[in-house]
């Protein structure tokens, strides 16, 4: 099912396959490189737009779950929508069967917010490390405030710890920030005019060489808020 949400300024399009973010423009210039498939080494890969990593942010070798988890495979259910803002449930699989998740996507003037909620509604603890994957369009001129990535190897991923990020896109100077969810990812293979800037808990803490993920009781959540902001 696709879902537009747009302003006067802003517009998305939302796939509830995945609670997929699939474009997002402001004044009809893109912010996300548009989701699509490219072909890299003989096999096509999807690239583009965002979509959420749950309940684990890259590999899993703590639990059997894919790579960015189930989230972004899952068919999630539209409890609310209007032309501003839609809400999603998901309920889990396997192990995390009881773990509920919700995702409110709300567009305001020039800002994206994107309000994020999990709940363990199991009788035992279960591991979360959560994140978002957006896919930003850049330009030759895409930098980082306060931030020099000139002798990093994006490909391999670079991780930073801030609340917030200012940088330079192709068409616009853009803020992301998160409260929780503030170790940003930062990650391009280069098949595309698009550069990631992921905002995760802890990073791949599912992964051996991490293995700290936030561990839920029965009953508790965790929430977090993401904001994207057009500065100009």
């Amino acid at each position: 099912m696709k879902i537009i949400l747009n302003n006067d300024k802003l517009n998305l399009i939302i796939n509830s396959y995945g609670a997929y973010v699939e474009e997002f423009s402001f004044k009809k210039n893109p912010v996300f490189f548009p989701k699509l498939l490219i072909k890299i080494k003989d096999e096509l890969k999807t690239r583009g737009g965002m979509h959420p990593c749950l309940p684990n942010f890259g590999k899993s070798d703590i639990e059997d779950l894919d790579q960015h988890g189930y989230g972004r495979i899952s068919f999630w259910e539209v409890l609310e929508k209007d032309e501003k803002r839609v809400l999603f449930k998901l309920n889990g699989k396997k192990k995390f069967e009881n773990l509920l998740t919700f995702i409110e996507y709300e567009i305001s003037d020039k800002n994206f917010k994107t309000s994020f909620k999990i709940r363990n509604k199991s009788e035992k603890r279960l591991p979360i490390a959560p994140g978002f994957h957006p896919y930003f369009c850049i330009g030759d001129d895409f930098t980082v405030e306060n931030l020099s990535l000139k002798d990093v190897k994006l490909e391999d991923t670079f991780f930073i710890k801030r609340d917030y990020l200012i940088f330079k896109a192709k068409f616009s100077k853009i803020r992301i920030e998160a409260n929780k969810m503030n170790t940003f990812a930062i990650w391009t293979d280069f098949h595309g005019d698009y550069i990631c800037l992921e905002p995760s808990l802890n990073g791949p803490a599912f992964s051996k060489e991490i293995n700290n993920p936030l561990y839920l009781n029965p009953g508790d959540e965790f929430n977090d808020e993401i904001n994207i902001k057009i500065l100009d």
